[in-house]
């Protein structure tokens, strides 16, 4: 029972983690919805009503309903744009912690074995592994988080120019209502393009896709650890742990480096 306590509470936490992830992305697709399919029917809404009411009498108010309608459509698009990231965000952190519950779990039924087999460096070498594979995920969260916050800008922000220029034609602060949007856009592309927050966190999740499967594979000796002895297994596992970090370390000073020098070393890589 002693062995088996620790296990269960495990598997309590592993079930409750599992269908806060399922509401999280239940809510996050509602907010999806919305922002694919009701902002965009605001926008036509304003779209219908200009073209539609008859303005021509006396005070028909056509500024009034252009100015309400977009104020209506910016503040439900920026709400729903941050109930989807809060909601994503939340989504990815309960998926961070299912995972590390799942690979504890794991690694309580091999620790035994592990530490029966292998030197004291090495035991402490893979208490290790978990820490760095989580610090990689928690990376590769913030440079994905910082990707899609620009892209939305860049996607918001251009469906909000084309608005604003659009009504700029009757009202002159719509003009630099539609500038001021379109260097925001600008300067979220530049962003993007510069510190290439997607490329990073593709890397560095990769990196710790790459942890988790070779940790597997040493727990069940599957793979290259299959028929290896105990001394033989660690000392493969430790190689191709180290191997994976230098190529982690490789990718991180590529994207440091501008297109340029990139271009000029390829020739030589062949």
């Amino acid at each position: 029972m002693a062995s088996s306590s620790p296990l269960l509470t495990i598997d309590q936490r592993i079930i409750e983690l599992e269908a806060e992830v399922s509401a999280t992305h239940f809510s996050k697709r509602w907010a999806l919805a919305w922002i694919g399919l009701g902002n965009p029917l605001l926008i036509g809404a304003i779209v219908a009503g200009n073209m539609l009411i008859d303005f021509s009498k006396p005070g028909s108010g056509r500024p009034a309903l252009n100015t309400l309608g977009t104020i209506v459509t910016i503040i439900s698009i920026l709400l729903s744009v941050a109930f989807w990231n809060v909601n994503r965000s939340f989504e990815r952190a309960k998926t961070v912690e299912l995972l590390q519950a799942q690979a504890e779990r794991r690694s309580l039924e091999v620790a035994t074995e592990t530490e029966a087999a292998t030197s004291q460096p090495f035991q402490e070498y893979y208490r290790s592994i978990p820490d760095l594979r989580d610090e990689y995920r928690k990376s590769a969260e913030r440079y994905r988080s910082r990707h899609n916050l620009f892209q939305l800008t860049v996607i918001v922000g251009s469906i909000l120019t084309s608005v604003s220029t659009t009504a700029a034609a009757e009202q002159g602060i719509w003009s630099w209502i539609a500038v001021g949007l379109s260097a925001l856009v600008s300067i979220s592309a530049g962003v993007i393009a510069y510190f290439k927050f997607r490329e990073r966190s593709l890397n560095l999740q990769q990196t710790a896709d790459s942890i988790d499967q070779e940790v597997q594979a040493y727990s069940l000796r599957i793979r290259r650890y299959r028929n290896l002895a105990p001394d033989e297994a660690s000392s493969a596992f430790a190689e191709e742990l180290e191997r994976i970090r230098e190529e982690q370390r490789k990718k991180e000073l590529q994207l440091e480096q501008p297109p340029e020098a990139v271009s000029q070393q390829r020739p030589h890589s062949l």
